[in-house]
């Protein structure tokens, strides 16, 4: 029997993400360290209170950056591997992907905290009170970022569903697609 189209498609879709997390999550890294150093250089005149300037200055941000970095690119590689595996049709490979799944939930979730934490509340206390466009430039990127991340949980969301289904199940039990047994009697 063919491979299902669904564990096709999740296998490709599992090594194109995986190439793209291990390929562009250091940027992340090396955005925020020149950023660091635009800041650093800064004319102590020209700085102003920014939650911003002052979070990448905090080793707490950093250590999560750090952190963060590492794990996404060691998960990217894992999503790769996963992909292969699913496209070979490897039972480890079905439960990899739900463990990426379930992994991108708890990730996302934990760093939104961080993140309101070091970012989004630090920021909303020193937006202006009056309102207007001097607030919505505090309060956009924290709606854009919130935004952003329950954007991410789309594709883990959809996978977790595709690989729990139990067509897909099947697929992975061993004898799949092998003929069953002639009766006997029937041989030719």
């Amino acid at each position: 029997m063919q491979r299902p189209t669904a564990v096709t498609v999740f296998g490709v879709l599992n090594i194109v993400f995986g190439v793209m997390a291990v390929t562009c999550t250091p940027f992340a890294l090396i955005t925020t360290k020149l950023s660091q150093r635009m800041l650093d250089n800064l004319p102590e005149a020209s700085r102003m209170e920014n939650p911003v300037q002052e979070m990448m200055q905090s080793p707490g941000f950093m250590t999560y950056t750090y952190v963060s970095t590492a794990v996404g690119m060691a998960f990217g590689a894992l999503l790769i591997a996963a992909g292969i595996g699913l496209l070979k049709l490897r039972p480890w490979a079905r439960l990899v992907s739900i463990g990426y799944a379930v992994y991108s939930w708890v990730g996302t979730a934990a760093g939104q905290v961080i993140a309101y934490f070091l970012l989004y509340a630090p920021m909303l206390e020193t937006a202006p009170p009056s309102g207007g466009p001097a607030s919505a430039a505090f309060v956009g990127p924290v709606v854009g970022a919130v935004v952003g991340s329950c954007v991410s949980l789309v594709y883990p969301t959809i996978l977790l569903i595709f690989m729990l289904r139990p067509e897909i199940r099947a697929a992975f039990q061993p004898g799949w697609g092998t003929p069953p047994p002639v009766p006997p009697g029937l041989e030719s």
